[in-house]
């Protein structure tokens, strides 16, 4: 004679949800930092939601990173012909970083004719 089931058991099955969840949020919280370490400045700001950027990337040696890709200064005029003027740039600037390259970068954005310019901040 076999014994009919009659109930099963999902404790198993919730086990492996909850550690697949925790799986996902803590990889997605390093997605979302991206791969160049920045230290961000502080803002009491809180910034909207915003589907397509362009990521510049500024480190504090002076690096500057165009889609995680290092490049010159020269070369970002290069790089951003051709994008649409109306995306929104955002730029991830190390705190400690000289003003100089910050103000090279906004230059040549201005006379790119990109308008909607962001800086990355921690909150």
């Amino acid at each position: 004679m076999e014994d009919e089931i009659s109930a099963i058991n999902v404790i198993p099955l919730v086990d492996i949800m909850l550690v697949l969840i925790t799986i996902v949020l803590i990889t997605s919280n390093f997605m979302v930092r991206g791969l160049i370490p920045v230290s961000l400045p502080k803002s009491q700001a809180d910034g909207g939601i915003v589907k397509e950027v362009i990521n510049i990337d500024m480190t504090s040696d002076g690096s500057i990173y165009f889609k995680e890709e290092k490049i010159a200064f020269s070369e970002l005029s290069d790089r951003l012909y051709g994008y649409d003027k109306e995306l929104q740039v955002l730029i991830n600037a190390d705190r400690d970083m000289a003003i100089q390259p910050f103000v090279t970068v906004m230059d040549t954005l201005k006379s790119g004719g990109f308008t909607k310019v962001s800086i990355q901040t921690e909150k």
